[in-house]
Parts: structure tokens; sequence; C-alpha cells
């Protein structure tokens, strides 16, 4: 292995760094995606409904604060700054100004992901036309007769390039993986947040 990553030359090891780097985010994400649930049971929607009809609004945060992730946090945080503010009359804004900071949280370092899945690629193919030319350097002074002089730019190519493919393919399927969740979870908080808005102005 070692003598791989040597062959590959500079460029490989940045690429390396790349992985160490998509490695640690898509651990990160795992980790914060497994905190925070994707959907609501219809039961919490349920017992939510009761509390918030019958304005019993401490007990309404005391139940959502039991739901882990987003939702429950998002929930929660509305209704202290509801019951503060009283009568609020523009609770959707306020609802919609939560959910965005809390959806913050789910997207954070995702957007390094797609950066590096994009440019892991350009630099393999960056040290594949650098490898190329040094082995045509080497074949303009010593010619075709020996293969070792271009053998060093040649794997240097091909290493570099193998190397950004594997970085990239992987970090593309997490990449998207990850966004259909904070799509999913994102959608899940709009339809939480609009029944519960609804409840309220009634």
């Amino acid at each position: 292995m070692l003598n791989y990553i040597q062959a590959g030359g500079p460029i490989l090891y940045i690429l390396i760094v790349l992985s160490v780097i998509a490695l640690g985010i898509i651990l990160e994400r795992v980790w914060c995606f497994t905190k925070n649930k994707t959907t609501v049971n219809s039961e919490f929607k349920k017992q939510m409904k009761i509390y918030l009809l019958e304005k019993n609004y401490d007990k309404a945060i005391e139940f959502s604060r039991t739901e882990k992730g987003v939702v429950g946090k998002t929930i929660t945080k509305f209704l202290i700054r509801y019951c503060e503010i009283g009568d609020y009359k523009d609770s959707d804004e306020l609802l919609r100004e939560i959910e965005l900071n809390e959806m913050d949280i789910l997207e954070k370092n995702t957007y390094l992901l797609g950066i590096i899945a994009y440019t892991a690629p350009m630099i393999g193919l960056l040290g594949t036309v650098t490898g190329m030319i040094q082995a045509f350097g080497k074949i303009a002074v010593t010619g075709t007769g020996d293969p070792n002089a271009i053998a060093g730019g040649i794997s240097q190519a091909l290493l570099t390039t193998a190397g950004g493919l594997i970085i990239a393919i992987p970090t593309i399927i997490a990449y998207n993986i990850f966004n259909k969740k904070i799509e999913k979870m994102s959608l899940e908080v709009e339809k939480i947040a609009t029944f519960i808005v609804n409840i309220v102005k009634r």
C-alpha cells in the first residue's frame, strides 16, 4: 500500500487528505441523523392536539420534549415562545424561523461532501495529466527503449485517477442519501408545523 501511495506522488496525498475529511463528515452525519428521527408517530400528534385544544401549553411543552430530534425541538421552541408572547399573530413566520434554524443542524457540513465528490475526480485527472507529462518527458530524453524510465509517470497517472474515483463514488452516494433524509425530515417538520399552527390559531 505504501508503495502505491509513494508512486501516486503528491496528488495522491491530497486525495488521501480529502478521503479522510469525507469519511469524518460521513460518520458525523450518520451519528447526527441517528439522533434525529425522520418521522413522528400518530400517537404524538394525537396527544399534542389534545393538549393544544385544551390550551394546556405546559403539558404540551413537556410532552414535545419527549420527542427526540429536530421535530421535537422545533415544536418545543415554538410553544415556549408562543406562551411567552401570548396571542402571537405571526405564528407561521415564527415557526418557520425556528424550523430553518433547526434544519441547519441537519445540513451542517453536508455541502462539503458535494465539493469533495465533485473535486476528487478533477484532482485525480490533474494527477493523470501531470503523470503523463512526466512519462512523455522521459520518453523525449531516453526514447522508448527503457520502459522503466516511463513507468513511474504512467503509474502516477493511473493511481491518481483511480484514487479520485474511489473517493468520489462513495461520497456522492452518501451526499445524495443525506440530502434525501434532509428533504424527508424537512417535509415532516412542515407537516407537523402546519398541524400545530392550525390548532393554535383556532
